[in-house]
């Protein structure tokens, strides 16, 4: 079954141009992108997500993006940079209530946050748990909202890390009991008849 065309956002490398349309695969997405942007069809690009720079190169990885996720076009010699970079802007002050200092990579995945919430089911396992162990009020200031938003965007951190452990434990379960078939005695579809002459020899 084909895959089902989706919307998504581009951005230029510069941030001075956006384009909205729908792909249904990594391919088509590229391929639109650069007809959108004016970029030769045969020049040699990356698409990496507007909020942190990170490249997406696997069909797989892609068909798991939500709708409407914002990407980049890098062209050759082209490199990520966020809005105030673009824009010749000083860094914003991001001092946390606390008086502790974040890393560059938490201040990209709340900017993507702030962007686009449904982001955070592409985090990686480490950047989930650092976003749900971090203190509610630095997140709450990085994201420019209350901390109850803060709050609720941790334990979706937390719920998303918990889901992926099951699904890891389950997979382990599942590879565990297929290594146990393969070194059963009996395999399915044996005839029932040879299984009782043995048991009574």
């Amino acid at each position: 079954m084909a895959a089902t065309s989706r919307p998504y956002k581009v951005w230029s490398a510069d941030r001075k141009t956006k384009k909205s349309f729908s792909a249904s695969s990594l391919e088509e997405l590229i391929k639109k992108a650069k007809e959108k942007l004016e970029v030769g069809p045969s020049e040699k690009v990356r698409i990496v997500f507007e909020g942190d720079g990170t490249e997406v190169d696997e069909e797989d990885y892609f068909q798991f993006l939500p709708f409407n996720t914002t990407f980049m076009l890098l062209r050759q010699g082209e490199n990520w940079k966020d809005q105030c970079e673009a824009e010749g802007r000083d860094e914003p002050d991001y001092m946390m209530p606390d008086g502790k200092e974040v890393s560059d990579r938490v201040r990209q995945l709340a900017s993507g946050l702030k962007r686009e919430i449904t982001r955070l089911i592409t985090f990686s396992n480490e950047d989930l748990q650092e976003m749900a162990e971090m203190s509610t009020s630095n997140l709450a200031q990085l994201l420019g909202e209350t901390e109850i938003y803060a709050k609720s965007v941790q334990e979706a951190c937390q719920r998303h890390l918990d889901d992926r452990q099951q699904t890891s434990e389950a997979l382990e379960l599942l590879k565990l009991y297929h290594k146990a078939r393969e070194h059963s005695p009996y395999v399915e579809g044996e005839d029932t008849s040879k299984r009782q002459k043995f048991a009574h020899t």
